[in-house]
């Protein structure tokens, strides 16, 4: 049995999706799963024994022709994955992003059984046979009921062969302990995202660490500055408090991409100025550098944005700092984690990129009291062994 997984971007949304892809390798493990995905995000998927094949295709090119009307680009690139995609003879696609363009991979899969959410938009629901209802949940969860539509899908349709699959009887059985799958592990661990750092990659980052920090046996928190909507971040004073309070206990590292190392070249500049303990990797690292090194971290501090998600997926502390988007849909649901709001606020999760009060104070107005609070006590329960 051939499934096709569609989550084509970007970091936090993939994390989200992986646990939807280990429960249907777990239900089904004689399946082959592969995920198609941007070709930029596709490291977040390496060494997990969870997808079989990765099958990277260039959506954001697609998109930048479908904005311009490039009708004829348009159609040759999806004709060009229709006939690559072909050539798998899928008999199932699993959308989990729910937009015009995963629909039209859906179609171009040929899969006869085509999973994805409820209540979508831009015609999605016009490429999925089977949708799951509910959209009020965790994103994770959301994605697990599409995985989890799967056995009815098979029951009802009748293509394909029962001896390949599991019987309805043997998924209600494993569906009724499917989170205690793996021994030792807490209840919620069918909604664990799954990242995975090779010992290699680990052994780098431990080395690196070892070199950036004259202070050894201090604690290691992760900064992860910016996040891809202006309204979701930190100001950078905000930051430059946080470090100065806690400078005289711990060791820093500052995580970002491109867009924060120019950001927050201020900020570098003064804690260097300043000999205060941070390691800046603000564009310089790769995806899975990143992973390698958030691992290392005691404790890991971020907006809502895609390296918080690789911290909690990682199974590192998180302190989670939220305004326009929702936690209770998009922020932290396994491991040890604190997450900060300004409760002042009465537009918490409007989704807005631009603020319309101008100064988007759902962010700004988060005291760095409160998060130094929160890391405080997240060490203590690291230190005390607790988990």
């Amino acid at each position: 049995m051939n499934i096709l997984f569609v989550r084509l971007s970007y970091i936090g949304d993939i994390l989200h999706a992986t646990a939807a892809a280990r429960w249907l390798k777990e239900q089904y493990p004689n399946a082959i799963l592969h995920w198609i995905v941007t070709p930029s995000m596709a490291e977040l998927l390496e060494h997990n024994p969870y997808v079989d094949h990765i099958i990277p295709w260039e959506r954001d090119e697609y998109e930048a022709h479908s904005k311009k009307l490039h009708l004829r680009t348009m159609w040759n690139m999806w004709w060009d994955l229709r006939k690559q995609l072909q050539h798998y003879h899928f008999d199932i696609a699993v959308d989990v992003q729910g937009r015009l363009i995963t629909g039209l991979v859906l179609l171009a899969s040929g899969a006869p059984i085509r999973l994805g959410l409820g209540g979508t938009k831009e015609l999605n629901w016009l490429f999925t046979n089977y949708k799951s209802k509910d959209r009020s949940k965790h994103v994770i969860e959301q994605y697990l009921e599409v995985a989890q539509l799967l056995p009815r899908a098979i029951n009802q349709s009748g293509i394909i062969d029962s001896d390949t699959v599991a019987t309805s009887d043997q998924y209600l059985s494993v569906n009724e302990t499917s989170d205690m799958t793996k021994p030792n592990e807490s209840p919620n661990a069918m909604n664990q995202m799954d990242l995975f750092v090779t010992e290699e990659e680990q052994k780098q980052a431990q080395s690196e660490i070892a070199d950036a920090f004259m202070e050894k046996g201090r604690p290691t928190i992760g900064i992860v500055l910016g996040s891809s909507w202006q309204t979701k971040s930190w100001p950078s004073e905000k930051w430059q408090q946080l470090i100065e309070s806690m400078s005289y206990r711990s060791n820093f590292i500052c995580f970002g991409g491109p867009k924060e190392e120019k950001d927050f070249s201020g900020l570098m500049q003064y804690v260097e100025k300043e000999g205060l303990p941070v390691y800046n990797k603000l564009g310089k690292t790769t995806l899975r550098e990143m992973a390698a090194l958030l691992k290392e971290c005691d404790i890991v501090v971020s907006c809502d944005t895609g390296a918080l998600h690789m911290a909690v997926a990682l199974n590192i502390p998180v302190v989670a700092l939220f305004g326009p988007t929702n936690p209770v849909e998009w922020g932290p649901l396994t491991g040890r984690y604190r997450v900060i709001q300004n409760r002042d606020m009465d537009c918490l999760g409007c989704r807005k990129r631009r603020c319309p009060k101008g100064k988007a104070y759902c962010m700004s107005g988060i005291d760095p009291i409160w998060v130094k609070e929160n890391i405080i006590e997240l060490l203590e329960v690291e230190s005390s062994g607790a988990r």
